[in-house]
């Protein structure tokens, strides 16, 4: 219970800032490039530390491989915290520390904007579905395939081979929303793809090797990219001197989401071992993903129309 506190809450603190500073210093035109090379990190970890843990599980024991990882999230956090500086949009008079402390606190977030601008609560409402699909599938895909007959050391090389291919997934994606089709239209597409898999290659061939491992390779990739682009599109409606407080909010409700979310996804899997269930989740989270594409799509309408063109 600690360790999920603390975590969730350092996490959430970090990420709002860390990625409302990079959108500081680049225009709309590459923004979805540079966001995607920021946020990379998190796929590299996706594999890098299954890969450790699975050794050092055996060699140093839970407790000591906890600290291993605390020590490199201690030296990344404070390259971080060297690097990552904020951009001086405009003049800011002198505060005091306690009305900086006011700032920090009622300003942090932006509610207002989810019931005056309609296409901000659509990107919301896309963001938390995005990230419901996203996240509970990749917590619960090592799960059922190791109770469709599967050992813990293949259903960890399929998460590791995801998050490998999610790294050049990110890459491209920003490339492709950046200088081709634009940022929603992309991942309009890829939410539409990643639900598609779900149905096609992982509900009907759950207990297959070969399907498997195709799987991992077309849902990392895809999955990748949805992570890289859900900010970009943010900040692709909003202003730059906003976007903090407008990510932060949207975050705060995908992690509202995951509570309602992740305990009904839970209790349709079960054990994991009913066929059916299992097929219920996945339809869940391919549900989840759709719901995402259309409320992406309606912000993309609701900005720029049917028109077909490059946002």
């Amino acid at each position: 219970m600690s360790f999920g506190v603390g975590f969730g809450a350092g996490s959430a603190i970090i990420m709002a800032p860390a990625i409302g500073a990079v959108s500081h210093y680049f225009p709309k035109s590459q923004r979805a490039t540079a966001i995607a090379i920021a946020g990379s990190g998190g796929c590299v970890g996706g594999f890098l530390f299954p890969a450790m843990l699975r050794k050092s599980y055996e060699t140093l024991g839970f407790a000591w491989s906890m600290r291993c990882v605390a020590l490199i999230d201690l030296i990344c956090l404070g390259i971080m915290l060297i690097f990552v500086k904020e951009r001086k949009l405009s003049e800011h008079q002198e505060m005091t520390t306690i009305e900086k402390a006011k700032m920090y606190l009622f300003r942090s977030f932006d509610f207002k904007a989810i019931l005056t601008d309609k296409r901000y609560l659509c990107n919301v409402l896309g963001c938390v579905f995005a990230e419901t699909g996203i996240v509970i599938t990749g917590s619960y895909f090592s799960f059922i395939t190791v109770k469709n007959g599967f050992s813990e050391s293949e259903a960890f090389l399929f998460v590791t081979v995801l998050n490998v291919f999610a790294v050049a997934g990110r890459y491209a994606s920003g490339i492709l929303a950046d200088k081709l089709l634009g940022t929603y239209n992309i991942i309009i597409c890829l939410e539409v793809i990643v639900a598609i898999s779900n149905l096609v290659i992982w509900m009907p061939f759950k207990s297959n090797r070969v399907a498997l491992w195709i799987y991992s390779v077309i849902y990392g990739t895809f999955y990748g990219g949805i992570y890289s682009l859900v900010p970009s599109c943010c900040s692709q409606i909003v202003r730059v001197d906003s976007f903090g407080s407008r990510y932060a909010t949207q975050y705060m409700l995908a992690g509202l989401g995951f509570l309602a979310f992740t305990p009904a996804a839970s209790a349709l899997i079960g054990d994991g071992m009913s066929n059916v269930r299992n097929d219920g989740f996945i339809i869940f989270m391919s549900l989840a993903s759709f719901l995402s594409a259309t409320f992406y799509f309606l912000a993309r309408t609701i900005t720029v129309g049917f028109t077909l063109k490059k946002f």
